[in-house]
C-alpha cells in the first residue's frame, strides 16, 4: 500500500488498492491453477493454497508482492496504479480461493476423488480469470453483501460493490 503525499488526516486515512499488485496476483492465481490441472500436480494447487493464504492473513509479506515490489516495479515492468478502495474484500476474496485450494489439496491427497479437487482448483481459476479479464470480484461481491447483512464490516470507502471493470 501507498502513503498519500498530501498530510491532511482525510486523505492518509483512505484506505487505497494498488490494482496492477491485484492484477499481477489475478494472473500468477490463473497461471499456477491451471498448471497444476494440465501437469496434474497438486503439489501446485498445494503451494498456491499457501501463497494466496499468505497474501489473505499477512499481506505484507505475500510472495506475489514480494515479486511484484521487488522484481517488476524495480525492472519497470509494471508500475503501481493506487486507487482509494477497501483492501478487505480483495483479502476476504484470497482468503476464499486459499480455502477452496485447500481442501482441494486435501482432496486430491487424501480421497480418490480427485474430480473434485481437480472441480474446486478449476473453480479458483475461473473466478480468478473472469476478476483478470472482466474486473468482476466474487468474492469482493460476497463481502459486500456479507457487510450490508452485518455478517462482516462494512467496506470502507464511499459508495457501494462496484463492478470496476478492466
Amino acid at each position: 500500500m501507498a502513503t498519500s503525499t498530501n498530510s491532511s488526516p482525510t486523505t492518509t486515512n483512505v484506505p487505497r488498492v494498488d490494482t496492477h499488485l491485484a492484477k499481477f496476483s489475478q494472473a500468477s492465481i490463473v497461471v499456477l491453477t491451471a498448471l497444476a490441472f494440465i501437469l496434474n500436480q497438486p503439489i501446485i494447487v498445494a503451494i498456491t493454497a499457501v501463497i494466496m493464504a499468505l497474501s489473505a492473513l499477512a499481506p505484507s509479506i505475500s510472495p506475489f508482492r514480494l515479486i511484484y515490489n521487488g522484481v517488476l516495479i524495480p525492472l519497470h515492468l509494471l508500475e503501481p496504479r493506487i486507487v482509494e478502495d477497501d483492501p478487505a474484500p480483495h483479502r476476504f476474496a484470497q482468503g476464499v480461493g486459499a480455502a477452496f485450494l485447500i481442501v482441494a489439496t486435501l482432496v486430491l491427497y487424501l480421497t480418490k476423488a480427485t474430480a473434485v479437487g481437480w472441480a474446486l482448483d478449476l473453480i479458483v481459476f475461473v473466478l480468478a480469470g473472469i476478476n483478470l479479464t472482466v474486473g468482476f470480484c466474487a468474492g469482493c461481491f460476497v463481502y459486500y453483501h456479507l457487510g450490508r447483512l452485518g455478517l462482516l464490516p462494512r467496506v470502507r470507502y464511499e459508495g457501494s460493490f462496484h463492478w470496476r471493470g478492466v
